[in-house]
């Protein structure tokens, strides 16, 4: 994660110094690094999660801990399961 979180901010300098294009262009660029950062890190959230829900902690405290509503953390749960 550490890793990842350098090379967006690599990627945030690079961008600083970008001088062409609107500046819509370059929000839009920044927009979709972050977004392409985020996914892996949402994804481990929804994998440790699911694994304590699956080794028997409750899900209210789950989500309390993981910041995402106890149904949202449900449904998410249970598409993990279906996927798997």
């Amino acid at each position: 994660m550490e890793q990842m979180l350098g090379e967006a901010r690599e990627q945030l300098v690079r961008l600083q110094g970008v001088h062409s294009g609107t500046t819509a262009e370059v929000a839009c660029t920044l927009l979709q690094h972050l977004s392409h950062s985020a996914t892996p890190i949402d994804q481990a959230l929804v994998d440790t999660a699911a694994a304590d829900v699956a080794a028997g902690v409750a899900m209210e405290d789950v989500a309390a801990w993981s910041r995402l509503p106890a149904q949202e953390l449900a449904e998410l749960v249970t598409a993990g399961q279906d996927q798997g």
